[in-house]
C-alpha cells in the first residue's frame, strides 16, 4: 500500500498543459502519459505520493481536480527537485482545496503542508475529507492505489493471467478500438495454484466498468460490454466452435465504428499441464488471421533459448504448415500485405507485477520466417559455448508492442482471404493441445484508413 499523500498547486501555464496532454491521450485512449516540474525540494524528499492536483479556475481558485501518482526523479539543483506525475486522472467534479482542508481536525491542519508531502496521518486525513465530499473520488484512489501497487505474481498461473491479460489488450489494439475497460480488472480473491486452471483474465474485468443489458440499448453502440443474448451470428459461430471443447468461455464483446469485436478467454487446463499460449485474432471483412504465440525470457537472464525448449520443433511445423495453407489460397487479387503469414511468436519477460494500467507486457515479436532466419544468425550465438539465445541485447530487429498492433490494425499484416475454416481448425487444435487460447473476432464494414483516424481524433476531443 501507499502511505503518502501530496499537494500539488499548478500554476495557469501547468494547467493548460495538462489539459493539452489530455487532449492528446484522453482517458478512453490507448496510452499512458506523464508530466514532469520542478518544485521546492525540501517539501519532496520521501518516496512516492498519492497526488491531490489542484488548478486555479477562472477566478483564481485553487481546486481539486484531478489526482495522480508524484515521484521523485533527481535533484535538478540546490533547491530544486524533479517529480513526475502518472496515472493523472480527472475527478468527475471538482472541489475546492480549502473545502477539503476545512474538514481537517486542527491535529491534522497544524501539520499540513500548503504544497508537497504531508504526513502518514494528515495524508490519510485528506483523503478521507475528500472521499466525504465526493464520494466517487473513493474509485479514483483505489485504481491509483492498484495500478501503482500492482498484482504480485507468485506462480505459474499468475503467469498464465498475465498472459491472458496481455492478449486481451493486444487484441483491442489490433483492432483499432478504444476500450479503457480491458485495463481495469480486480485481482483474485484467492491465491492463484497450478494445479489448477488460472481464473480468465475477462472474467475479472472490474464489475464497475460493466454495462447492463438494459443499459446498453439505451446506450450509444461505443466502448460498452453487452450481454450473450445480443450477440451476433457470427460471433455465435466463432463461440460454438469454443464450445464444443470446453465447458466454460469467458468472453466480451465490444461495439464500436460501426464495428463488433469479440474477445474470447478459453482455459480448461491446469496451468501444470499447459502447453502454451496462443493469441489468435480474425478481422472478417479483410479475411485476414493473425496467430500470435507466447514464449517466455528467463526471469534471470533475460533471454530465450531455443535449443532447450522441447516444444518448439512441434510448434514450429504448426506455424509452418498454417503459413503453407494461407499461402495456398491466396489469389493474385488479393489485399497487399508486407508480410502475408499469418504465424508470428512474442517474446516477454514474465510478468512480477501485473498493473492496472493499459500497458502491454513488452516484448519482441517475430513473424515465423524471420524467427527460423535468426536462428541461423551466428549474431545470436554469443551464449556460454555458443549457445543460440534471443534477448534485447544481441537480437538486430524486431517489432514491438505498438509496431506490431498498428501493423495488423491497418492491414499490413496476416493473411488475405482465409476463410473461417482456417480460423475453426487453429482454435479447434489450441484448445485440445491444451493450450491458453485468446481468441479475438472482429466483424462489421471497414471504413478506410482516413476515416478510422478521423474518428480516433474526435474520441480524443471528448
Amino acid at each position: 500500500m501507499i502511505g503518502m499523500v501530496a499537494i500539488i498547486r499548478c500554476t495557469e501555464a501547468e494547467t493548460t498543459y495538462l489539459e493539452w496532454q489530455e487532449g492528446l491521450f484522453p482517458a478512453s485512449g490507448r496510452r499512458e502519459w506523464t508530466w514532469t516540474t520542478t518544485r521546492l525540494r525540501e517539501f519532496w524528499t520521501k518516496g512516492s505520493h498519492i497526488t491531490l492536483i489542484a488548478t486555479p479556475d477562472r477566478d483564481g481558485l485553487l481546486q481539486v481536480t484531478r489526482m495522480g501518482h508524484t515521484k521523485r526523479l533527481r535533484q535538478v539543483a540546490d533547491l530544486q527537485q524533479k517529480l513526475e506525475i502518472s496515472h493523472v486522472t480527472l475527478l468527475s467534479k471538482p472541489v475546492t482545496l480549502s473545502e477539503v482542508i476545512a474538514l481537517l481536525a486542527t491535529r491534522h491542519r497544524v501539520h499540513l503542508v500548503e504544497e508537497g508531502q504531508q504526513t502518514e496521518a494528515t495524508g490519510k486525513a485528506l483523503l478521507t475529507a475528500l472521499v466525504e465530499l465526493r464520494p466517487d473520488a473513493d474509485h479514483v484512489i483505489g485504481r491509483l492505489r492498484t495500478a501503482l501497487d500492482g498484482y504480485t505474481v507468485r506462480s505459474k498461473a499468475g503467469q498464465a493471467l498475465a498472459t491472458q491479460r496481455d492478449a486481451v489488450l493486444g487484441i483491442g489494439r489490433m483492432a483499432g478500438m478504444s476500450i479503457p475497460q480491458l485495463a481495469r480488472w480486480d485481482p483474485p480473491a484467492e491465491e492463484l495454484y497450478d494445479d489448477s486452471p488460472p481464473p480468465a483474465y475477462l472474467d475479472l474485468l472490474s464489475r464497475a466498468e460493466a454495462v447492463s443489458s438494459d443499459a446498453s440499448r439505451a446506450a450509444p453502440q461505443h466502448d460498452i460490454a453487452i450481454e450473450d443474448h445480443q450477440i451476433g451470428r457470427d460471433a455465435e459461430i466463432f463461440l460454438s466452435w469454443i464450445g464444443e471443447l470446453t465447458g466454460h468461455v469467458a468472453w466480451r464483446h465490444f461495439r464500436q465504428d460501426g464495428q463488433s469485436l469479440l474477445i474470447a478467454n478459453v482455459n480448461r487446463t491446469a496451468v501444470e499441464g499447459n502447453s502454451g499460449a496462443d493469441l489468435l485474432y480474425y478481422h472478417q471483412s479483410r479475411k485476414s488471421l493473425i496467430l500470435v504465440q507466447y514464449k517466455k525470457l528467463d526471469r534471470v537472464g533475460g533471454y530465450y533459448y531455443p535449443d532447450s525448449d522441447r516444444k518448439l520443433a512441434d510448434e514450429l511445423e504448426r506455424m509452418q504448415d498454417v503459413d503453407a495453407y494461407a499461402a495456398r489460397l491466396r489469389q493474385p487479387t488479393d489485399d497487399h500485405r508486407l508480410s502475408p503469414d499469418p504465424s508470428w511468436i512474442k517474446l516477454c519477460p514474465p510478468e512480477g507485477l501485473i498493473p492496472q494500467a493499459n500497458v502491454m507486457v513488452p516484448g519482441m515479436y517475430f513473424s515465423r520466417q524471420h524467427f527460423q532466419r535468426l536462428r541461423d544468425d551466428p549474431r545470436l550465438r554469443d551464449g556460454r559455448g555458443g549457445a543460440l539465445r534471443f534477448g534485447y541485447s544481441n537480437v538486430p530487429s524486431y517489432l514491438d508492442n505498438t509496431m506490431f498492433t498498428r501493423l495488423v490494425e491497418t492491414g499490413m499484416i496476416g493473411t488475405a482471404g482465409v476463410g473461417t475454416e482456417l480460423v475453426r481448425q487453429q482454435i479447434t487444435k489450441s484448445v485440445r493441445e491444451g493450450r491458453l487460447l485468446t481468441g479475438g473476432l472482429l466483424t462489421g464494414k471497414e471504413l478506410p484508413q482516413s476515416a478510422r483516424n478521423s474518428a480516433r481524433r474526435r474520441r480524443r476531443r471528448k
